[in-house]
């Protein structure tokens, strides 16, 4: 082979490459557009870039002279926002509660900021500093953590071990080794596919009219799911140091976990006084569902028995 037809070769070859760098660069770009066009279709945001109904939120109780002033932290899960937690909030605030459901960093926004806002040590550093702000002004402070929010709760726990008491709806700790593959996958379609629909979350609540109100984006990436993965490790990790008075509540219809899991991963929590609930006839997202007032019922009364 003549060395000018191998120098031609290569660069035929080099051409080919780059052209195939541009086009995928053209490719994502416009797949890019039509998802956080459609998304900005599907909702309306305010003046903060937040879908309106999602902010976070804050129900203050009445206290009346010598009783202990009391407020609860609700977490909402992963790609979910603070509406998710609004009938348990407002269950728990006609039990006397002030309670305060932060909407968690990079959720119920546009996609960009998702993409770029959803991290661990974002989530952990907004947990840590809500339930700071509440125990500086109550007397008593309690958490409740759903899917993801409940391994944030978790690890919260660990930080804050004076905690009084826990409740952790169907959460959201260590990840199935098929849900891992996903993550995976996820990785490989990133170099075409900025943005992922997000598969299952319809069987997550099975209520049709509370599924309807739900104002989570249906929509991952590579990213999101890698820190989802993380924060849910942690938590698994964390489960033995977690001494904590903790209720435990999951469905047997859960469509995330599974109930093998969920009993594994309760007889790994450290805390002695603890008990696992289970539930009926809902999904994963159990405080929105059917089983929302059960729910409600067993939060309240497991926090009023652990109020100091």
């Amino acid at each position: 082979m003549s060395a000018v037809f191998a120098n031609a070769l290569g660069f035929g070859a080099a051409l080919v490459v780059a052209g195939g760098a541009i086009a995928n660069h053209f490719w994502r770009a416009a797949a890019r557009a039509r998802f956080e066009d459609a998304h900005a279709r599907r909702f309306r945001f305010d003046g903060q870039g937040i879908v309106q109904g999602a902010a976070g939120f804050t129900l203050p109780a009445r206290h009346d002279t010598g009783i202990p002033r009391r407020a609860v932290l609700l977490l909402h899960g992963f790609n979910d926002t603070a509406q998710s937690m609004a009938y348990l909030g407002a269950m728990l605030h006609a039990r006397g509660w002030t309670v305060r459901v932060p909407l968690l960093p990079g959720h119920g926004t546009r996609l960009v900021t998702m993409e770029s806002e959803s991290r661990v040590t974002r989530w952990r550093e907004a947990v840590l500093a809500e339930y700071d702000t509440l125990r500086h002004d109550y007397d008593s402070v309690m958490v409740v953590g759903q899917s993801m929010g409940g391994a944030l709760a978790l690890l919260l726990a660990t930080e804050r071990p004076e905690l009084p008491a826990l409740v952790l709806l169907a959460p959201y700790i260590g990840m199935p080794r098929h849900l891992q593959w996903k993550v995976l996958g996820a990785w490989i379609a990133h170099v075409v596919l900025p943005y992922l629909r997000s598969v299952g979350g319809e069987t997550s609540i099975h209520d049709p009219v509370a599924r309807t109100e739900g104002l989570g984006p249906g929509i991952v990436t590579a990213r999101t799911l890698t820190e989802l993965r993380r924060v849910a490790k942690d938590a698994e990790t964390a489960l033995p140091q977690v001494w904590v008075p903790t209720l435990y509540l999951q469905s047997r219809e859960d469509n995330r976990i599974a109930a093998r899991d969920a009993e594994a991963h309760f007889t790994a929590l450290g805390s002695t006084d603890k008990r696992q609930q289970w539930v009926t006839g809902c999904g994963h997202i159990i405080s929105a569902d059917f089983c929302r007032d059960e729910v409600a019922s067993l939060t309240a009364d497991w926090l009023d028995a652990h109020l100091i």
